[in-house]
């Protein structure tokens, strides 16, 4: 880890000032002794009254992104002059392991390679109240290279990021190569934007649906993303590309040969961005000193530096012709990945990031026996396949119970427990897909409101520490209950008492169709932290469920 260690103590500096101010003295007093009968003369070695002035740096302690290091470095000189000079001690981390470190140093300023990773932050404490908090300072699209074959399949299709997207979900034969997602902003940025184009298109479900689809014929790098193979398209930003192409190597060789595209759709940008920490604005000097930084970052004497880094400048829109022939970016970013779009493409990459237990709830009224419009299968019977389909991305250590119900299928309960909770291993596996098979459609209500409450009190007693607890609730109809219901207004009301910040459990209902309560859920339940997904068509029921593992529970 590359570390520039230029840190001095303010009182060390002081000190230091006053001894040579007194040395300065001591010495002019004793030549004046000696030199008393001459009379005063000007020479050119004369030095300036103010030469005995030594400025005292304030050390910044800066966190930032291996690709943004040269750009402070090469700064270093020019903020360490003048009165009110900076000395910056600058440590190099990226992704995920740069919040740690930002805690570890007690930093008081963070500059990632992408302005998402202040949304996800668990240890580092920022400031998003400082002023310039959340500037960009530097920019770096990210290209899609690939041989010209497939390039061209590319274009045919639109070329845009959606339609790589497309054809990466699909059978055509095309591999996606991409840095490690939660290693550095490269990487996040990246795959962030096949599945942002799909969010756009089609909502989060489908979003969440199309990556875990492109994971498995996707191949994940350490270092920049070269395709290898024909087929395959890297995902590969501005900067790593300008420092590739001015080398004589393989990697030179291969992109030379390769054909680019930006993306017809959007464009895919790096955004590096300035964070301030809480430790670092508590200090008005710290504060002054990063205003400066700040200034010369976002000033003109910061074009060389960000230039030699292969970077683009904070303004950088409209994007224009991009040197060494990468290809014009016309089309607009996509906006800063927001926190739970993060989690989707981290809990798809990292199977430890789906880590949770499940209680799956299923409607089993009569209408779940019709066959959603376009299609000849009973909606059961695709949410037969989701479930199954949850229990194929959910890890061994997560745990999985399923109840159906209806109205009084257990009196006094509307609903029954199918399977009983336990870790998801090969048997529970087998089990689960036996006990969906089970599930029976009956004539009878929708105990909707009731089931809900005792579904999250089991999972709230059931939590395990550290673990995420999630109620899943599947529905195609309204409440329809024996009278002594309870309301909706009484359910939300148990809900927030029923809050345990020590074991939470989110809530999610899926409401499907026309004839529900969904509107009702949502405002009704606004306060309680439910989440209410609804749905219409056959094809959303399989993505909501898949969203439910690869993000949702987040």
């Amino acid at each position: 880890m590359a570390r520039h260690r230029v840190r001095k103590k303010r009182l060390k500096w002081f000190v230091v000032a006053v001894l040579a101010a007194a040395g300065i003295a001591v010495a002019a007093t004793s030549a004046a002794l000696l030199r008393e009968a001459e009379p005063p003369t000007q020479t050119e070695a004369d030095e300036p009254a103010d030469a005995m002035v030594v400025n005292v740096c304030t050390t910044l302690r800066v966190v930032t992104a291996t690709s943004f290091e040269p750009v402070l470095t090469q700064l270093a000189p020019v903020l360490a002059e003048g009165s009110d000079c900076v000395r910056i001690d600058v440590e190099v981390a990226d992704g995920q392991a740069a919040e740690e470190l930002v805690a570890e140093v007690d930093a008081d300023l963070w500059i990632p390679d992408d302005a998402a990773w202040a949304g996800v932050t668990r240890t580092a404490e920022l400031d998003p109240e400082a002023p310039g908090s959340g500037t960009v300072v530097a920019t770096s699209p990210i290209y899609m290279v690939t041989d010209q074959e497939t390039a061209d399949r590319l274009i045919q299709a639109g070329g845009g990021w959606l339609d790589l997207a497309g054809l990466m979900t699909t059978d055509s034969g095309m591999r996606l190569v991409v840095r490690d997602p939660a290693g550095s902003g490269d990487g996040l940025v990246a795959v962030g934007a096949v599945g942002e184009a799909v969010w756009l298109d089609a909502g989060m479900d489908a979003s969440a649906e199309a990556l875990m689809a492109a994971f498995p014929s996707t191949r994940t790098v350490t270092e920049q993303a070269l395709p290898e193979e024909q087929g395959d398209v890297g995902l590969i930003p501005e900067y790593a590309l300008r420092a590739i192409l001015a080398g004589e190597d393989d990697a030179a060789t291969t992109v030379a040969a390769a054909t680019l595209l930006a993306g017809s759709d959007y464009s895919a940008v790096m955004r590096y961005t300035w964070l301030p920490t809480a430790s670092g604005t508590s200090d008005p000097d710290t504060v002054a000193s990063m205003d400066r930084l700040l200034d010369v970052l976002t000033g003109s004497e910061s074009a060389a530096a960000l230039a030699a880094a292969g970077l683009r400048g904070p303004d950088a829109e409209p994007f224009e012709q991009g040197a060494d022939d990468l290809p014009s970016l016309d089309a607009a970013p996509f906006d800063v990945l927001g926190a739970h779009h993060v989690d989707h493409v981290l809990a798809t990459w990292y199977t430890e990031e789906r880590t949770s237990d499940v209680l799956l709830v299923i409607d089993v009224s009569g209408s779940m026996a019709l066959p959603p419009a376009g299609t000849d299968t009973p909606l059961i019977d695709l949410v037969r396949e989701g479930t199954r389909s949850l229990t194929e991305v959910l890890p061994d250590d997560s745990s999985l119970s399923l109840w159906q119900f209806g109205a009084q299928l257990d009196p006094p309960r509307d609903y029954v427990e199918l399977l009983p909770r336990a870790e998801l291993d090969a048997s529970h596996r087998a089990a689960l897909g036996d006990a969906a098979e089970s599930m029976v459609v009956t004539e009878t209500g929708t105990g909707l409101y009731d089931t809900t409450l005792a579904a999250y009190l089991n999972a709230r007693e059931s939590y395990r520490q550290g673990i995420p607890s999630h109620v899943i609730v599947f529905t195609d109809g309204r409440n329809e209950d024996r009278p002594d219901s309870i309301s909706i207004e009484q359910l939300a009301a148990d809900l927030v008492e029923a809050t345990d910040p020590a074991r939470p459990v989110q809530l999610t209902i899926i409401t499907f169709g026309g004839d529900t309560d969904a509107e009702l859920l949502e405002s009704e339940l606004d306060e309680t932290g439910a989440y209410i997904a609804h749905i219409t068509s056959a094809e959303e029921v399989h993505a909501v469920f898949i969203h439910q593992a690869a993000g949702g529970r987040h």
